[in-house]
């Protein structure tokens, strides 16, 4: 007898998280909408991983092993493969969802238009011990093919719903990226459907210790912001009054973030090519608001070289810190 698909397929990718994957399997487990099938990703972990996914014993949950470790992308697109939903949802091995995430989700789709493809949600960011440091409140929606180049406004996979047609259309997630691998995918949705998002906090981001976090690895995110905006930037320093509907304060304040982080991360591994394409990205911010102090001063200080650029950053942080100790 034919078992009957799934209204949702939800993807774990995990490697040697095997303390981490247990809370995220569970809040998965724990959900309101039951149903769903859950397939966990192990890339090759060489602590208990298996073990611990076994130990739920339960019969929507699916254990799926690459023999290399292949990478996160990789990871997830084993995990598309095989689901049966739907509509898929992701989940990051080091991430943990509330209880009625997905059945708010799912709720929502009956409620929008059938252009919308994909539901994302608000997001908690919590240290180790479940205290929430900082919320996520993106508000982007509709067709957001020009405005997604600015920012990923959906952040982590782990607030995505997303109807399994559309992600069908897509090339899946790029195995060559270690980092920006979700930014990615979401232009190439944005291409065939409309965005939404559910205005709660309904999954939690644990900044913890653990190795394997792209978002930390300075040679990742260099190399995976090289490559997307490669990809996706050709005209944008060119033309970007004329792309997205953001103001122009906003632009600046976007294209600031993508030239700081290039000139952070490639500071700290001496990467000529991300320095270099940093200032640009700065001097493009400074053009499109000149009245801007902050923008103006990284930019002129990251003109001196690496050393006295990241000097110049860290007096800058120091005394915001003392300031707002001072009138706390």
């Amino acid at each position: 007898m034919l078992r009957p698909k799934p209204a949702v397929s939800v993807v774990i990718p995990t490697y040697n998280r095997e303390r981490l994957v247990h809370t995220a399997i569970k809040s998965v487990l724990n959900q309101t909408l039951k149903d769903f099938e859950l397939i966990v990703v192990d890339d090759a972990s060489t602590d208990q991983t298996q073990a611990v996914v076994n130990h739920f014993g339960d019969s929507r949950v699916q254990y799926l092993r690459h023999q290399k470790n292949s990478g996160v992308s990789a990871a997830r697109n084993t995990g598309l493969a095989v689901a049966q939903g739907y509509y898929i949802a992701f989940l990051d091995s080091d991430d943990e969802w509330l209880l009625n995430k997905l059945e708010k989700q799912v709720s929502q789709f009956e409620s929008v238009s059938n252009k919308v493809g994909m539901i994302y949600t608000w997001l908690q960011i919590v240290d180790e011990q479940k205290t929430v440091q900082k919320l996520r409140q993106p508000t982007a929606s509709g067709n957001l093919q020009e405005d997604l180049l600015y920012k990923n406004f959906v952040g982590t996979p782990s607030t995505a719903i997303i109807k399994s047609e559309y992600i069908k259309k897509t090339d899946g997630f790029n195995t060559h990226l270690r980092c920006c691998e979700d930014w990615d995918m979401w232009l190439q949705l944005s291409r065939y459907c409309e965005f939404a998002f559910v205005a709660e906090p309904l999954v939690q981001y644990c900044e913890h210790s653990e190795a394997g976090r792209g978002s930390t690895n300075s040679y990742a995110l260099v190399e995976g912001y090289l490559f997307f905006l490669e990809k996706y930037h050709n005209n944008l320093l060119k033309q970007y009054r004329k792309i997205g509907s953001f103001s122009l304060s906003e632009k600046s304040r976007y294209l600031f973030n993508i030239g700081h982080r290039l000139l952070c991360h490639g500071n700290k591994i001496n990467h000529g090519e991300a320095i270099a394409l940093g200032q640009k990205y700065l001097w493009t911010a400074l053009q499109a608001n000149p009245f801007k102090i902050q923008t103006a001063f990284h930019y002129f200080s990251s003109r001196l070289g690496s050393q006295p650029y990241y000097e110049a950053v860290r007096l800058k942080n120091r005394s915001k810190q003392v300031f707002d100790s001072i009138f706390r």
